[in-house]
């Protein structure tokens, strides 16, 4: 009898575990939002002499804490990481996304998407936005494309995503005469966009979802008809395909 109790308490030992293991792993990952923080000139003080370039900008710092309760800024390009003791800011480890000078330019302007993006627990990565703008007659686009940069422990970055589509409004002039004007219905443009929604589902492991929208005016030329899609992907952190699997119409990056 008592070998019976014995076998039965293991066995109920050996199902907590395994219910611990499942829990732990499953446990939500969550993007983090930073939010525009003001710090007392103190603080300030002590942050910008532990790393310079956080007030190298005239912005507002950006901050958030992680669930392990270390305190996060964010400055233009640079992020730094820093744990609380006696209630003071000690720095970790800070990155800076540097860019080529290619990839900065007068008509191009990528900034860090203020959000922090987890790869698994305590590893996060962030997204640089290259933003560009094209104007034409009666019409435009503003393009958005990201870059993510895993934050290694040693102070490095590495880029494992590079310009996926990330969000696009574009709008095309359709009405050219009187009659058009007219028989348009208020809609005298051709437009679309694109935006897409991204969350860790396990670790390791993305899901982007893709939107896309086609409004067609009444009066295009275009042959098109307007059309509403969405596609969700499952983005494999350890095998980042170089393109996502989307319509080459939803990929738009812009006028050559």
């Amino acid at each position: 009898m008592l070998n019976h109790k014995v076998t039965f308490k293991k066995a109920m030992f050996a199902v907590a575990c395994a219910g611990l293991s499942v829990s732990s792993y499953a446990a939500p990952l969550h993007i983090l939002d930073f939010k525009k923080t003001q710090f007392s000139q103190t603080q300030k003080n002590t942050l910008c002499t532990q790393v310079k370039t956080l007030c190298d900008q005239q912005g507002q710092l950006q901050s958030l804490k992680t669930p392990d309760q270390h305190v996060w800024v964010l400055a233009d390009k640079t992020i730094a990481e820093f744990d609380v003791v006696a209630k003071e800011l000690k720095l970790l480890k800070y990155w800076q996304i540097k860019l080529s000078p290619t990839e900065e330019t007068m008509a191009s302007k990528p900034y860090i998407f203020p959000r922090l993006f987890p790869m698994q627990a305590n590893r996060y990565a962030v997204a640089m936005i290259d933003t560009t703008t094209e104007m034409y007659s009666g019409g435009g686009a503003n393009i958005e494309r990201a870059s993510f940069y895993e934050l290694e422990a040693d102070g490095h970055t590495r880029q494992f995503i590079q310009d996926y589509p990330f969000n696009f409004y574009r709008m095309i002039r359709a009405c050219f005469s009187e009659e058009d004007y007219n028989s348009s219905k208020g809609q005298c443009h051709d437009e679309d966009w694109l935006n897409v929604d991204i969350r860790p589902i396990k670790p390791m492991v993305w899901q982007f979802k893709y939107r896309y929208h086609l409004q067609v005016s009444p009066v295009s030329d275009s042959g098109q008809k307007s059309i509403k899609g969405s596609k969700i992907l499952k983005i494999d952190l350890n095998h980042v395909p170089k393109r996502p699997n989307i319509p080459e119409q939803w990929d738009y990056e812009g006028m050559n």
